[in-house]
């Protein structure tokens, strides 16, 4: 008797829990969509002698992504190269390459991209 009790119990939980209503995301607002139009944004390659490995890589794309304005950065131990995106009016590229120099490497120009 116990046993029917119980597993009659079990079923009822089991069916309730079946037909609960289910959240869904059109009953939650949605956040506005914001467009944000980057009108100064520039893409940049620097060319830099001495990195060795993909901890080289790392340090210059840390030293990259500190400066203010920086979107995106991307460097390759293999080519000797950093790409990176930035807002043109908040960077001076002259500045990102000192930076790199400071780190040990060696800076050896860029290459803008795009304008």
């Amino acid at each position: 008797m116990k046993i029917r009790l119980l597993s009659i119990s079990i079923i009822l939980l089991a069916f309730a829990c079946q037909n609960a209503p289910k959240e869904t995301s059109i009953d939650q607002p949605k956040e506005p969509i914001v467009k944000v139009e980057m009108i100064n944004v520039q893409k940049v390659e620097l060319a830099i002698d001495g990195m060795t490995c993909t901890g080289c890589e790392k340090a210059i794309q840390k030293t990259i992504n500190d400066f203010e304005g920086v979107y995106a950065s991307k460097a390759n131990h293999e080519n000797g190269t950093a790409v990176f995106e930035f807002d043109s009016t908040k960077i001076d590229i002259l500045k990102v390459e000192a930076a790199i120099n400071e780190l040990g490497y060696e800076a050896k120009g860029h290459t803008v991209l795009t304008e």
